[in-house]
């Protein structure tokens, strides 16, 4: 009896000894680091603050915020207005156009220049070294998430940005179109195309918000139905069609928080059409023109271009006006409701015949996959004016778009 309790005894110790030495571990590690607090303290920890944190592709995001509380976060080209102030004397909190996150900042007392920023809502760690006002992120940084951070871009800001037509980031997007055809044709209304189409934009900043673009749109056509000879109907494909791209400069100009952007340049088209049915065999060229508002709320403009064929098949002639309109509304979390519908007049074409005109309504979302952003989009277009013999009748396109570094600075 004796000996069974003092087994017990011994056994309730080395427990208490594991449970005293787990807290002691515990508040050891907490006290490794001391809150940063204090109105004038923090602000003189934020004012003249430069962050950084590296992106895919070895490129950088880099914060910079004044003394005034204003700031400005460079990232994937483009560039962010961002505003902070302090917080209960105990956080700093940084507002981009829709979201604010606040942040409580702790100190190592172990290793002088190392600190870390906890954000208070998802209590998420970053540790970064500061170097006389420069912070620079330790290890590779974690994901923020759609809200982003003092060194990141909001899923938000991307969205936005993005629709900006003059925009300074660089994306390859690529767009799947289903089209279904109507038309007199006999059988018209029982065929159908699908195709992609790859637009890189890869702008080169010129500063001062002037930009210059070029941009080609390179057809792939998987299966496309063609109207012969016979009356009856071919069907094409895989084959690449007549290549579009336009070369154009974009000038923004800002009046407070708008701004109003215009864009000029040419438009063309390369006769690369692997199939004489799905292309004109000419080559096109003529002027482009486009204007747009760009507000927080959104987007709103129209881009035109009219092309003439000034070399390759001589038999006709081509003289077409087309473009897009455009109209973006922000919501939350790079949520947005959308549309780009392209439509043309064909001035060459007989009476019932030359317009090509859809409405359209699609929503998108810029989302964070391995730290790079992608805007995805869904659209259905529908279309009141058509070719009266054979043209398309209703179109759903979707746009998968990476975000990349420009292979250039150019200048901001």
């Amino acid at each position: 009896m004796t000996n069974l309790n003092s087994t017990r005894g011994l056994n309730t110790l080395l427990v208490c000894g594991v449970l005293l030495a787990t807290a002691s571990a515990a508040m050891a590690q907490t006290g490794d680091w001391v809150p940063v607090t204090g109105e004038e303290t923090l602000r003189d920890f934020m004012s003249g603050l430069h962050v950084e944190r590296e992106l895919p592709g070895k490129a950088m995001s880099q914060g910079e915020y004044n003394t005034d509380g204003t700031g400005v976060l460079h990232s994937w080209g483009a560039r962010f207005p961002r505003t902070w102030t302090v917080k209960n004397d105990d956080q700093l909190c940084v507002t981009e156009e829709r979201v604010t996150q606040c942040y409580r900042i702790e100190e190592s007392t172990l290793e002088p220049g190392l600190f870390r920023a906890r954000n208070v809502s998802s209590d998420q760690l970053t540790e970064f070294r500061l170097v006389e006002n420069e912070a620079i992120a330790v290890g590779k940084p974690k994901e923020v998430g759609s809200k982003g951070g003092p060194a990141a871009a909001s899923a938000a800001e991307i969205a936005a940005e993005l629709s900006n037509p003059n925009t300074a980031m660089g994306t390859l997007n690529t767009n799947f179109d289903f089209i279904a055809f109507d038309g007199d044709l006999p059988g018209a209304g029982d065929e159908s195309a699908l195709k992609m189409v790859f637009q890189p934009s890869l702008p080169y900043p010129l500063g001062g918000g002037t930009n210059f673009f070029v941009r080609p749109a390179i057809p792939i056509i998987f299966d496309q139905s063609v109207p012969n000879l016979d009356g009856g109907f071919d069907s094409k494909g895989l084959d690449l069609g007549d290549i579009g791209f336009d070369a154009s400069f974009g000038f923004s100009f800002k009046n407070g928080t708008n701004t109003n952007v215009v864009i000029a340049g040419m438009a063309g088209t390369i006769p690369t059409a692997t199939d004489d049915s799905l292309g004109l065999d000419q080559w096109l060229l003529g002027p482009e023109l486009g204007g747009f508002l760009v507000r927080k709320w959104g987007v709103v403009g129209i881009i035109a271009s009219h092309q003439w064929d000034i070399a390759g098949e001589d038999s006709f002639s081509t003289s077409t006006t087309g473009g897009q309109y455009i109209y973006v509304l922000n919501l939350k979390d790079g949520w947005q409701i959308t549309g780009s519908p392209a439509w043309s007049y064909n001035h060459k074409a007989e009476s019932g015949n030359a317009w090509t005109f859809p409405l359209a309504a699609g929503i998108a979302k810029t989302v964070f996959w391995a730290g790079r952003p992608w805007k995805l989009s869904a659209q259905y277009w529908h279309y009141i004016e058509s070719p009266a013999a054979f043209g398309p009748k209703n179109q759903v396109r979707v746009t998968i778009g990476p975000v990349v570094s420009l292979p250039w600075k150019g200048r901001q």
